[in-house]
């Protein structure tokens, strides 16, 4: 695990402060965040961030976008924004996915927004385990991520898109996203429709995972 941590960190740490640095942070804007993720209504409806008392927003890029969605909603919960290193956008804490330092049933919802094709498997096995320990009784999570099609060119073309500041990118469907998500304590794992999305024009997958009340 050290190992692949120190190679994602690296990659993301030279992303931002290399000479694509402006992309980068361009990529990582609230209004470039909002072109990526256009259906907030459905987003706000299915996490119940209307009522949620505490947020936490898991990001490549910082919580600028988490800020905007609790805005949206209404939220009493000021987005708490965790990124896997340091951002140029302003971030809480910087941790691995797989060591969260909160505490148990610590949050009631939690985003994690095009975060899971820079991990592997086991990382986003770790992390589902982790994210299942810190969500409240009656929370829920939401997974957004690239996913693969049926052509092998298109998917080679859409790696080389979305692979900025990523080490390595896995594009992952439904089918392979439920696996890893199962068995880690979550009382519901379900399949949702976020689209259509606006910009890249490459296809999503949605996963809302639940605790009971």
């Amino acid at each position: 695990m050290i190992r692949r941590k120190r190679e994602a960190i690296s990659v993301r740490n030279r992303w931002l402060a290399g000479p694509q640095a402006a992309l980068a942070r361009a990529l990582d804007s609230p209004a470039a965040r909002a072109a990526l993720f256009p259906r907030a209504d459905k987003m706000i409806e299915l996490l119940q961030l209307d009522s949620a008392r505490t947020y936490l927003d898991v990001s490549l890029g910082g919580g600028a976008f988490a800020e905007l969605l609790a805005a949206r909603a209404g939220s009493p919960a000021r987005p708490v924004a965790l990124d896997l290193s340091a951002s140029s956008d302003a971030v809480d804490l910087v941790a691995w996915p797989e060591q969260l330092p909160f505490r148990d049933q610590s949050f009631d919802a939690v985003t994690v927004l095009h975060v899971i094709r820079a991990l592997d498997d086991d990382a986003v096995h770790g992390f589902a385990e982790e994210l299942s320990r810190i969500l409240a009784p009656g929370g829920a999570g939401l997974f957004v991520e690239f996913a693969p099609v049926r052509s092998a060119r298109l998917n080679d073309l859409h790696r080389r898109v979305v692979s900025g500041g990523c080490a390595q990118v896995d594009l992952r469907g439904w089918g392979r996203l439920a696996a890893l998500l199962t068995e880690c304590g979550f009382d519901a794992i379900d399949l949702v429709e976020l689209g259509p999305f606006a910009l890249p024009p490459i296809p999503r997958v949605s996963v809302l995972v639940r605790r009971r009340p």
